[in-house]
This record gives C-alpha cells, structure tokens and sequence, in this order.
C-alpha cells in the first residue's frame, strides 16, 4: 500500500500537535519542578537552566547544509509550506528558549520563550489549526490547542508561555541576555547553572548518589573479598569525585552546532568551575598544558594523539588508592588464571604486574601525564607509535624481562633482542612475530609483526608494524626538536580517508565500502577528519567533538549506498520498489 502525505493533511494535525507538545513539554519541566520545590523566601530570581534552539532562518540554513550532503541543496524549501502558518509573526533572526529559573515563592518556574511582538495576531494565523484564544486578565491570554491549556504573556519583542499563570509573573525582562550566547553558538545548547540549584536539591542528589553507592556495594556471586574491597574501593572514590563535582562546578553546558559556514558538525560538553574550589585549581593547573612528545602531533597522519596534564597534589592520594584497586584485581584474577602452566609462573606474571603498576604509581606521584600515539596506515603499510613520560621506565623494563623469562618455555616464543639499538639517548629492545598466513595482514606488515619497545631515562616507547624503528625515531626527533611545546591538554583526531581506501582495497566487493571511500579521496579535500579536542577556557575546560566537511558528505554517501544496496535486495526478492520522493 503506497501512503502519501499531503500538505493539508501535515497542516491540520503537525502544527497543532507539534505546538502542543512543544509547549507542554517545556512548561511542564517548571510546573514539576515548581509542584516538587521547597517554598523559599522571595528573592531574585536565578536562571538554573537555560535551552535555546538557533533562529528560523539559521536552522533553515543548517537544513540546507545537511541537504547538501545528499545532494539536495534546498532542501528546506519543502518543508517550507507545512510550516508557514506556524511561522507568521516569528522573528525569525531571533532563538527559541526555555528558562528555568530558582527564586521566589515559587521555587522554581519554567517559561517557554519565543520571538513574537505580537501573540495576538500570531494567535489569531494559528486559529485554522484549532487553535484559540481568550483574554485571562493581567496582560495575560489562555490558549487553547486540542485539549492543552496555556498562559502566555506579552513582552517587549518576546511572548512568554507556561501551564501556570503564576509563573508568567517573574519572567526574565531580556531573555536575550539569557539565550544569546548560547544561541548564537549552537542550533541547540544547553546550560545548567549547577550552584543556582538550592541546597535541598544538591543535598538530596549527592544522598541519592551515596545511597545507590551502599546498595550497590554487596559481593556479587563466586566474587572474592579481595575482588569485593577493591570493587568497593574504586567505587568509592568515584562516588567522591562525583560529589566533589556537584559542590565545585558552576556552570554544565551542551551544545549541538550545524555550522554551515566552516561546513562541519560539532558537539561540545563545557564546565566551570566555582572560583577558589579545587576544581578551579586544577583547571587553572592545565591552562597552559605543555609537552615533551610534540612529535606525536602528525596531522597527516590517519590517527593521533596527544594528551599532556599536572596532577594536582591532592588527586595524588585519589589516584593511588585507584591503583591499589586495580592492582589487587590483577592479582586476584591471575590466581585464577587457568591458562597459567604453574604456581610459579603465577608468581612471575603478578611481579611483572607489580613492575608496571609501580611504573604508573611513580608517574602520578611526578604530578604529569605526557604522551600521545599516532597510526599511519596505507593499503602497502600499517605501523603504531605510542609512548610518554615515565618517572621509573626501569620497571617496565624489569617487567618485560620477567614476562620474556617466562616465554622461554614457549617453543614458539620469538626471541627477544635486548638492546638491539639505541637513539637519542632510548635503547630499544626488538622482536618479530610471523604474521598470521593471510592476504591482509601481509601486505599490511609482511612476513613478520616487527614489535620494538623503547626504554630512555624518563619516557618509554612501543611501535608495532612496518619500519616501526623509524617511525619511532621520527616521534623521538620532533619531539626533541620542540621541547615544552604548547598544547591542549587532549587531542584526538582521526583521518577516514586513509582508513577507508586502506579497507576498500582489502573489501574490494563492497560497493558501500567503496563508494565511501570514493567520495573522502575526491571530494574530502583533507577535510575528512573526526576529532576530539578538550580546551582551557576562563575558569573552565571545553571538550569539543567535530566532524568535518568531508567525512559528513563520506557519512552521506554511506546512507546512499545502504539504501541502494536495500533496495537492490527488495528487488532481487521481487518486492516492488519505489523511489523515494526527491531522488
């Protein structure tokens, strides 16, 4: 049965039901809260939470930019005419925005804002959708739309509405103030002003958060105590860090973007922290985060990382007791490690874990963690680097040793090289493992997986595949080339060109692998990174996720070629096909 939806048919139930619902739902966030809250004593009113959604005619653009990845540039043009009698009267330059604000008699109150001069003429173009209204005194009007009631209240250049009347009385005087940066950021952001909750609300949170904490804290079947204590220990300190977070940051914002302009998509996760915390401190720590592995920063690579940061004193102690927890797994779980041959080399394998834990103990005690990795893969070549700052590389060292000690009972353990070469102050220690006997894995790495571990005086090194000496070298050289280099503090980018053509020429009967991979060589243009980054701010730290122009068309493309490929099956099974509408 074919169904088609007419613009009568959208007109007479989306405007009103969507109306309704979007209404609804925002005021009835301010009316739970406000049913919910403690009474306070009047006083300003504070924003505890702020949702804005970009004007008209920005999100008409974003549309189009999305349009164009599937080849329909004006894609919002037929949307246009279901939705022009919700938009007359609209300022369509300005946001939409619910504020929840604190304060008052209320406790809380919620209010829905939208960019209208005049609500009695955008009410009177909205009367053919079913929807009406009636003077409610007070400057105010009731609404009526299917079944919902709504209060709305004339502003200058802005209409308030909310399921109570009472919470129209406190409305913000400039809700722009309130939304415009926010909006002029993100399609759709939001902002909670965490210490503008009230205590009652902060305390209830962090009880609610301890007492799923003891409920959750009993030994789980056949788990051994010494499983149980440290589970419990490391639940614990992430319980205080939580609580700790609650009392410390100031303001949480998300925020959603289509940035038509600089033609990618990003998601940012955003806090601050309250002045004079500890937070604060840390944040301040990390303002000006510096690295001694800038070689690791390889841009044209097809994956890299880096991260360089201070621990603050008082995280020292946290970090440790982590580590105590996880060494006590370990242990636990290499006891009960049945592939183990015996007792004894139970014995080597936990002091060889003691080694690496003491390694990482020693690091955090230093107060810096320093380092990155980086892939370079092709469709001929595969090899990783990663490495970084180690206050006692000589433990790692001890550990391999234990572990290579070990590996001699196996006959097919490949010797190990000690000290097979050293550079720039790092002695390497090498092994070649034979690669598994098949097409791919060979041209990636050739006959053997050569394997090479670097050990210098305070950093320690590991490369894996093709000329993985001299992809480490190059880390060692840039980096020693450009020491206390200015960074972020995190940064992880990925290229999908190269990891595309890299499987398309192993995949070479998928036709969606293909065409994606197609699309990053000759129309990414160097834009098909997918990227991480976290950023210092003023008094906080920005993580921003991105994906540019390059890898969206890629992603584009991927829906084209599965819809294809689904409609290719329907017809093979001798299902009708039909065409979509715009294709």
């Amino acid at each position: 049965m074919n169904y088609r939806i007419s613009r009568q048919s959208v007109s007479k139930f989306s405007i009103p039901a969507a109306l309704a619902a979007l209404l609804s739902m925002a005021a009835l966030a301010g009316n739970c809260f406000a049913q919910t809250a403690p009474t306070s004593p009047a006083g300003e009113s504070k924003p505890v939470a702020v949702i804005t959604l970009s004007g008209y005619d920005e999100l008409k653009q974003d549309v189009n930019f999305l349009g164009t990845l599937a080849g329909q540039p004006d894609l919002a043009a037929q949307f246009e005419p279901f939705i022009m009698g919700f938009t007359q009267g609209l300022d369509k330059a300005q946001p939409l925005g619910l504020v929840l604000n604190s304060g008052g008699m209320m406790g809380f109150t919620g209010v829905l804002c939208l960019p209208v001069g005049d609500v009695a003429a955008f009410l009177k173009n909205l009367q053919a959708f079913g929807i009406t209204s009636a003077d409610a005194g007070n400057g105010m009007l009731q609404i009526s739309a299917h079944g919902q009631t709504l209060f709305s209240k004339q502003g200058t250049g802005w209409t308030y509405l909310s399921m109570m009347p009472d919470m129209l009385q406190n409305v913000p005087a400039d809700p722009g103030q309130l939304l415009g940066d926010l909006s002029k950021e993100y399609d759709l952001g939001l902002r909670a002003h965490v210490q503008n909750i009230p205590e009652p609300f902060k305390n209830q949170a962090v009880e609610s958060i301890k007492a799923g904490m003891d409920s959750g804290m009993k030994p789980m079947p056949n788990e051994s105590d010494e499983k149980f204590q440290a589970r419990k220990a490391m639940t614990s300190a992430q319980v205080e860090q939580l609580v700790r977070l609650i009392n410390e940051v100031d303001q949480l914002t998300f925020g959603l973007s289509l940035d038509n302009k600089q033609q990618r998509a990003l998601i940012d996760f955003v806090y601050t922290a309250v002045p004079g915390s500890k937070l604060a401190e840390q944040l301040a720590l990390n303002a000006d985060a510096k690295t001694n592995f800038a070689g690791f920063f390889q841009p044209d690579a097809a994956g890299m990382m880096m991260f360089a940061s201070k621990i603050q004193e008082s995280d020292i102690a946290q970090t440790e007791q982590m580590f105590d927890a996880l060494r006590q797994q370990a242990q636990t779980a290499i006891d009960e490690d049945s592939d183990l041959p015996s007792d004894e080399a139970k014995t080597i394998v936990k002091s060889a874990v003691d080694d690496f834990m003491d390694a990482l103990v020693a690091t955090v005690k230093a107060g810096a963690m320093d380092g990155g990795a980086v892939l370079n893969i092709s469709p001929q070549s595969m090899s990783i680097v990663a490495g970084g700052f180690i206050a006692d590389p000589a433990k790692v060292e001890s550990g391999l040793k234990k572990l290579a000690e070990l590996g001699k009972e196996e006959p097919e353990m490949p010797a190990i090289n000690w000290n097979a070469e050293s550079h720039n102050g790092i002695n390497f220690h090498t092994l070649s493992v034979p690669t598994p006997d098949e097409a791919e894995p060979k041209q990636l790495f050739g006959d053997t997986i050569d394997i090479a571990v670097g050990i210098g005086q305070q950093s320690v090194y590991f490369s894996l595949g093709r000329d993985c000496l001299a992809a480490a070298k190059k880390v060692i050289d840039d980096s020693a080339a450009t020491p206390n280099k200015s960074i972020a503090p995190m940064e992880l980018s990925v290229a999908l060109g190269q990891i595309f053509s890299t499987i398309a020429a192993f995949e070479k009967d998928d036709e969606a692998v293909k065409m994606v991979a197609e699309a990053l060589q000759s129309e990414a243009t160097g834009r098909d990174h997918v990227r991480i980054v976290a950023q210092p701010i003023e008094n906080g730290l920005r993580s921003r996720f991105e994906i540019e122009e390059g890898a969206l068309r890629a992603f584009g493309v991927a829906v084209k070629a599965e819809q294809m490929k689904a409609m290719k099956a329907m017809g093979a099974a001798g299902a009708p096909v039909e065409v979509p509408a715009g294709n």
